[in-house]
């Protein structure tokens, strides 16, 4: 929020000295002026003149907001993991949002509480509430490849959740970008993946060379059968010549 007059230059000092101040806010910012406790103006992009001593000005960001978090939870199997990830938002309903947090602002545009900071560690720690409901329910094999799962599972449940509804924020999405387990965990995986590979490749070796001493042998067998009906048809041959002979 930037405070200037209509020219753009200082205010006069016979204007400020009566209170009477001038300010504008961005697009992306949901301007309130309150007086006596209630709204007398607000919306997006607001600029006007007002009486700094009798009002009160709450700004609220409407653009997206990006969370990342970082968590470190148990599986089902008792096998911790980290999971590493990040929440978009945006606040949708500005009223709500000020009746619960503290968004005022100073003539300087400068926000009067921590609060505003705040929010984005509340979003957060009702992620984490819900990842860990996820987590628990799954083994460390089921978890480590259920990054899309936990996501998914996250956004629908965390746009239901009632404090994020009470705020007046919008879940726009949840990703999940890596979990993974402990570094001795890890290297224990590695290794009974790398010994099923190489079984693995042991078998291909066995079943390829058994289909070879199956085709051998089916190439001997034949040569055989071959040689049987050479020998049978000179016998029949011969048979013939005896009896041609005797006849």
């Amino acid at each position: 929020v930037v405070l200037y007059n209509l020219l753009g230059h200082p205010p006069a000092p016979e204007i400020t000295m009566l209170g009477f101040r001038f300010v504008k806010s961005q697009p992306t910012v949901h301007l309130m002026q309150f007086r006596s406790g209630a709204v007398v103006r607000e919306g997006a992009g607001q600029s006007f003149w007002y009486h700094a001593p009798t009002s009160t000005l709450v700004a609220v960001p409407l653009a997206s907001q990006d969370r990342p978090f970082m968590l470190d939870l148990v599986t089902a199997d008792f096998q911790a993991v980290t999971i590493q990830g990040q929440v978009t938002f945006r606040i949708n309903d500005p009223r709500r949002t000020a009746a619960m947090m503290d968004f005022a602002v100073d003539a300087d545009g400068a926000y009067l509480s921590a609060e505003p900071q705040r929010l984005g560690e509340r979003v957060a720690l009702q992620v984490e509430v819900v990842i860990a409901q996820a987590v628990q329910g799954m083994g460390l094999k089921q978890a480590l490849h259920a990054s899309a799962t936990i996501a998914r599972a996250v956004e629908q449940q965390l746009a239901a959740q009632a404090e994020i509804q009470a705020l007046g924020l919008e879940v726009l999405g949840v990703s999940v970008i890596a979990i993974k387990p402990t570094p001795d965990i890890a290297r224990a995986l590695e290794a009974e993946a790398r010994e099923s590979n190489l079984k693995a490749a042991d078998d291909a070796v066995y079943l390829r060379r058994m289909a070879a001493v199956e085709k051998e042998r089916a190439i001997r067998q034949n040569e055989l059968d071959t040689d049987i009906a050479v020998e049978q048809k000179k016998r029949q041959i011969q048979q013939a010549q005896l009896e041609a002979r005797a006849a």
